[in-house]
């Protein structure tokens, strides 16, 4: 293959969060409200834009043209500027002033830059750089980058406490192996991690969260500056998918640190708590945040298109009470929870101290809190849902268009089914709880398609349709047929054959996101010589591995067989977009591409991988981590 094509292949990149973007998608993704609650700044994600909503007229009466795929927005003490994240894999901030909609600023920031949020004095804002795992900080208000902060994988979200003096950084997903070893006494913990940014000197503290935490969308922090609350699917990825009521397979719920309690032994991390109902889930929480007066917290919960409003001082009380151990005499005052380790497997804790209400539209994304208002973005409808709570027995909702209504192709709708929490039965999962933005979450599964007791890592279905067979163990012949039977034996739901050509539509469509390693759109020096050993016929990895699609296609023995497998050869996959699907192997056992040649010795069954010295293997890493 010639350099031209493969740089071509390996420069093929698409949005972060949709398969395309399309000049009659809106697609909001995040709100800003001004202090007086006059206008509300929406992120146009799809567009391009942001709309300046009259919140009085309930209308959009300024549009201003940003950078590509702006995700983010955060207004200035002085409200005279507002800061946008856009620009995908070549990151920006830019400063817009807000009197005339002018972009008067930009700085550099990392790849897919979003969540910006200014310290209380003014003096700093940090961005999330979601794939280069990092926070960048800058110096206000000339933009100037003061350094880039790493933090543990895809942050997603900000909050800063009332003092500035730390940043909370919500990381999307786990970065731990999925396994372990026969015989070992450890037990899998796999969960996402909470990151705390010392705004003096850059210094960190990670958080863990509970075993089977993953996609952390959303992270806000109480009016008074001391609880973070953080929106979460919990994972039961320990059981085998036989079923899926009352949250067999996953639940979804929110967790609360107490920023008072950072020095502590569990760095102030308080609980885990369910929001679905025993026999109805509430898929896919996203944005979230709280009433001025912090009695209540909001949560948009977008597999189910609904808004969920819980009654912060009722949950709080009920967890302070609760014991470090089970007493003797258990008194079970709600549900089942006797202790505080109880809490995240408990379906009725909330039970009277939340209310779900359902919305006009699909995909309830990003909210914001404006008197007794709440405003929800509606991904996927290209309106807002306004909720008016100043009867709380007679909640009611307007639906506020930000555009005409969008001519949905085959490709959207398949995104939106894909999303869509409402084909599975009682609600509990959709398809990107496992797979969010088609690519996977980094747990091991035992699926029913191979048979019980042999769990296998979640794989990104990115080229999926072009590199058949499917499933590690080569089970299904294609994607098409793991979408068919993913509704029957995963959404536990009768597969509907439109949406099913739909959600085919939307996986041929996805496309690889330009690997941050790459310098300019182009392999690095060190990945130019990584691609000369890749290539080398004595060391082999072109052979299972070839390009364009970077797979034979074809199942192996290369020794990687454990000890609950039942075969000892897997698909080979696709090394495109390696660089975001940790942990590697079919079962997971490696976080990174170093072990996975150096402890793994993977590529000697089909070459001579230890023939290479430290730095070559270095070289090699680079290329694979580029594509």
């Amino acid at each position: 293959m010639s350099n031209k094509h493969s740089i071509f292949f390996i420069v093929l990149c698409c949005s972060v969060y949709s398969v395309f973007a399309a000049d009659n998608y809106k697609a909001p993704l995040d709100l800003t409200a001004t202090k007086d609650g006059s206008k509300i700044y929406i992120v146009h994600f799809d567009a391009h834009e942001i709309a300046v909503l009259n919140t009085a007229e309930n209308k959009v009466v300024q549009t201003i043209v940003v950078g590509k795929e702006p995700t983010g927005t955060v207004l200035s003490i002085d409200e005279k500027t507002l800061y946008v994240t856009s620009g995908g894999s070549r990151g920006l901030v830019q400063a817009v002033d807000t009197v005339n909609g002018q972009v008067v600023h930009e700085a550099v920031a990392g790849h897919t830059p979003m969540s910006p949020v200014i310290t209380p004095d003014g003096k700093k804002l940090f961005v999330c750089n979601r794939f280069n795992n990092d926070v960048s900080e800058y110096d206000l208000p000339e933009l100037k980058l003061v350094r880039r902060i790493k933090v543990i994988r895809e942050p997603r979200g900000t909050a800063v406490t009332k003092d500035g003096k730390t940043i909370y950084v919500a990381n999307a997903l786990p970065n731990d192996v999925a396994n372990v070893p026969e015989n070992s006494e450890a037990k899998i913990d796999a969960a996402a991690e909470i990151t705390a940014i010392n705004v003096a000197d850059g210094t960190t503290k990670n958080i863990r969260l509970p075993n089977g935490s993953g996609s952390v969308h959303g992270i806000c922090i109480s009016p008074d500056g001391r609880y973070i609350y953080l929106t979460e699917i919990l994972a039961r990825f320990q059981t085998p998918n036989v079923q899926v009521e009352r949250g067999w397979i996953n639940t979804n719920g929110i967790s609360i640190i107490d920023t008072t309690q950072l020095d502590n032994k569990r760095s102030g991390f308080i609980n885990t708590v369910l929001i679905d109902d025993i026999d109805l889930g509430a898929a896919n929480p996203y944005g979230i945040t709280v009433s001025a007066d912090g009695k209540q917290i909001f949560v948009a919960i977008a597999g189910t298109s609904e808004l969920i409003i819980i009654d912060a001082e009722i949950m709080h009380q009920r967890l302070s009470v609760l014991p470090p151990e089970t007493p003797k005499t258990a008194t079970n005052y709600i549900g089942m929870s006797q202790k505080i380790s109880d809490v995240p497997n408990d379906l009725v804790f909330l039970e009277g101290a939340k209310k779900r209400v359902p919305l006009n539209g699909k995909g309830a994304r990003s909210l914001v809190a404006v008197g007794n208002n709440i405003y929800i973005g509606m991904y996927y409808s290209d309106t807002l849902q306004k909720v008016d709570l100043t009867v709380p027995d007679n909640i009611k909702c307007t639906e506020i268009a930000l555009g005409n209504k969008p001519n949905l192709t085959k490709e959207r709708l398949g995104e939106i089914h894909w999303n869509d929490a409402t084909l599975c039965f009682q609600y509990w999962q959709s398809c990107a709880s496992c797979h969010p933005d088609g690519r996977m979450d980094s747990y091991n599964w035992d699926l029913l398609n191979d048979g019980l007791g042999n769990p296998k890592n979640a794989k990104s279905l990115l080229w999926s349709d072009k590199c058949p067979p499917a499933m590690w163990e080569g089970v299904r012949k294609n994607s098409a047929h793991c979408t068919r039977t993913g509704f029957q034996y995963l959404l536990f739901s009768m597969p509907d054959e439109t949406k099913c050509q739909d959600i085919d539509a939307y996986i041929h469509a996805l496309q690889p996101v330009a690997s941050p390693y790459l310098v300019d759109g182009k392999l690095s020096e060190r990945a130019e010589r990584g691609k000369k050993i890749f290539e080398d016929t004595k060391i082999g990895c072109a052979q299972c591995h070839p390009a364009p699609l970077f797979t034979d296609q074809k199942l192996h023995n290369v020794n990687t067989k454990c000890y609950y497998d039942r075969k000892d050869t897997f698909d080979t996959p696709t090394l495109v977009e390696t660089w975001r699907t940790a942990p590697y192997l079919h079962d997971g056992r490696y976080t990174n591409i170093q072990d996975l040649f150096k402890k793994g010795k993977h590529g000697n069954t089909e070459g001579n991988i230890e023939s290479l010295t430290d730095a070559q293997l270095d070289d090699l890493t680079e290329y694979v981590l580029s594509l």
